[in-house]
């Protein structure tokens, strides 16, 4: 017997589905000849990930970028787990790093790290647990979206092209 949807709750399901398809269009706009994912975090705030998964681009990651949309990120994927650290050297603008583990659970958030100065010591931000992936939106973005550790963020895949 199948279990019929009240009617706000299918609404919901669609504006859900809308939301996301809507998302995954712009990514592919957006995303030229790099790879890109969208993340959902539970309050349902989406972003435009680019995927530094080689040395270089992990190494790479935001450097001399002017800024980072609101609705932008970058997701660090790393060979294996580890308590990977991220620094904010060559950076021009404010980051909220992510620290997520294999599930894509939050494990630890730094809110709003600030660029390092041109001259001097540039400390980096390491995680107290161990995490496999790290995950970099604009400043400030993890607390208006209200993200929390052990959260879930879920990562879509970006359609294949013809």
């Amino acid at each position: 017997m199948q279990k019929k949807i009240p009617n706000a709750e299918a609404k919901n399901f669609g504006l859900v589905l809308a939301s996301v398809a809507v998302a995954l269009l712009a990514a592919c706009t957006v995303a030229g000849t790099r790879e890109w994912k969208i993340a959902v975090f539970p309050s349902g705030a989406e972003f435009s990930l680019e995927i530094a998964a080689d040395d270089a681009a992990r190494a790479r990651g935001y450097m001399f970028r002017e800024r980072v949309g609101p609705r932008e990120g970058m997701l660090f994927v790393f060979d294996e787990p580890g308590h990977h650290s991220i620094w904010m050297k060559n950076c021009k603008v404010s980051l909220d790093v992510v620290w997520l583990d294999a599930a894509f659970r939050v494990v630890q958030i730094a809110h709003e790290l600030q660029p390092c100065p041109a001259e001097g010591a540039c400390p980096a931000s390491v995680p107290m647990r161990s995490a496999s992936y790290v995950l970099e939106v604009a400043g400030g973005a993890a607390r208006r979206a209200g993200l929390e550790p052990g959260d879930l963020i879920v990562l879509l895949e970006q359609p294949a092209r013809d």
